[in-house]
């Protein structure tokens, strides 16, 4: 770890052995005896980002997924970037970028001491997709590292998104990620659909950025480039995203030649799947990072897959 890393792990952390790299965003590395260590079925990632969700997005519901990817492939590192409502909707696109290249400069030195550079990105809901996407264009701000990340770039998973404009579910998303103190829930019942009301005249008029530009930059090949596989994970009981907003998003990425894979649980919660069914969600995973298709079988394949299902 550098200098500059380890005064700022002095920081403490509510993630699992994640420390602090900068505001909102924590790293997990290994020691370099199982560094990119190989796994059963074949290599592990070099670094997994996770892009956390909006609203309910608690440490401890997020440390089930760094516990559990670290259990698959304990030679990777871990990125987390957690979000908040102001970054997926109020901050302007270049001081996102710029306050996320600190991380930039994170993922360049982890992929370049890497003999076989794989990265694998984890998108929760709308809030960690746009991060998530911005988090690619602020790569590819520096030639070189932007360069070594599309190549390391081996695999995409959008976890319960991305979704389209309603302005009902914008509301409940909105609710979501307010907090619970006397400020917040007053705002909720006074403010909260007039508000949302002049978002959206914002957003059609192209003054502020919306969910349709975002699915539009999802599928542009200079984001993820175009030979980056994909896997969709979703629920058709998501009040949050529409389970037909996350299909059609599929049915545009194939149209448009990018190989998606998807599975379809029936009754998760939105950023929930794993309480549905646990072993099959990381079964997912798994087969999707080694290359293989994802037909999903809609059951559970408990074969070398070791879980903790509770979030």
């Amino acid at each position: 770890m550098s200098d500059t890393l380890s005064t700022m792990a002095s920081s403490n952390s509510n993630f699992d052995s994640l420390q602090l790299v900068s505001e909102n965003i924590y790293l997990y590395e290994p020691h370099e005896s199982i560094a990119g260590q190989v796994t059963v079925d074949g290599a592990s990632p070099s670094i997994i980002i996770l892009c956390t969700w909006n609203g309910g997005a608690t440490p401890r519901r997020i440390n089930k997924y760094i516990t559990q990817y670290r259990q698959i492939y304990p030679g990777a590192s871990i990125l987390l970037i957690t979000t908040t409502i102001h970054d997926t909707a109020f901050w302007p696109l270049r001081l996102i970028r710029a306050r996320l290249q600190p991380t930039c400069q994170v993922i360049q030195r982890i992929l370049a001491k890497s003999t076989n550079p794989g990265t694998l990105l984890h998108f929760f809901s709308n809030g960690g997709v746009s991060m998530g996407a911005q988090l690619a264009m602020a790569m590819k701000e520096g030639v070189d590292q932007g360069v070594l990340f599309l190549s390391s770039l081996r695999g995409v998973i959008f976890d319960c998104c991305p979704g389209e404009d309603s302005f009902e579910k914008t509301c409940g998303a909105v609710k979501l990620s307010m907090g619970e103190d006397i400020i917040s829930q007053l705002f909720t019942k006074t403010m909260l659909y007039p508000s949302v009301a002049v978002v959206r005249i914002l957003q059609n008029s192209g003054v502020m950025r919306s969910l349709r530009d975002l699915r539009e930059l999802l599928n542009d090949p200079s984001t993820f480039g175009r030979q980056t596989r994909r896997l969709y994970m979703y629920t058709k009981e998501d009040t949050m995203v529409g389970w037909t907003d996350v299909q059609t998003h599929i049915d545009q990425a194939r149209d448009r030649g990018y190989h998606a894979d998807q599975v379809l649980f029936e009754h998760g919660t939105h950023c929930g799947l794993i309480m549905e069914d646990s072993t099959r969600y990381w079964w997912a995973v798994q087969r999707f990072w080694d290359g293989h298709d994802v037909a999903d079988p809609g059951v559970s394949n408990p074969e070398q897959v070791n879980v903790r299902s509770r979030l």
